[in-house]
């Protein structure tokens, strides 16, 4: 894969986030990838995201991605078995909701089962970058939107 066609994107705001969440959507994360650096106030996470930015969505295509959050001064956990660290997570979607100061906030991983991480930010300071080439995915998620 040509690093043309690695993606990298950065979110800054509440639109970037939108758009860097929907390009993690179903991203698959082993719990002992998540790692919290108190000190550099920073969380990096490593997944295998679903490459949904392609056209055919890449004909099912995976490729190994990493996020940075920046800016993160404290993490809260709920719903994930952290004593796990080859335990599977599927992300959801990322959602951020302002503080009383702006534009500090709380940055909250919604994970597959009910699980998520919550990230009290000085500001939103994220960036995705694709780190391996692509490879087959075993199957392409699917979510039942239905109301029933």
């Amino acid at each position: 894969m040509s690093n043309t066609n690695r993606l990298r994107l950065q979110a800054m705001d509440k639109h970037d986030l939108t758009v860097l969440s929907a390009a993690l959507q179903d991203g698959i994360a082993q719990v002992g990838d998540i790692k919290f650096d108190r000190n550099a106030r920073s969380l990096s996470i490593v997944l295998a995201r679903f490459r949904w930015e392609l056209p055919d969505y890449g004909k099912g295509e995976r490729v190994g991605a990493a996020l940075r959050i920046d800016g993160v001064m404290n993490v809260r956990s709920r719903g994930i078995n952290r004593s796990d660290p080859e335990a599977r997570m599927v992300l959801l979607s990322m959602e951020f909701v302002a503080g009383t100061t702006a534009p500090e906030g709380l940055l909250t991983l919604n994970f597959a089962g009910g699980g998520e991480l919550a990230l009290e930010v000085e500001a939103i300071d994220a960036m995705l970058l694709d780190v391996t080439p692509p490879r087959a995915a075993r199957s392409r998620p699917s979510h039942d939107i239905s109301d029933t």
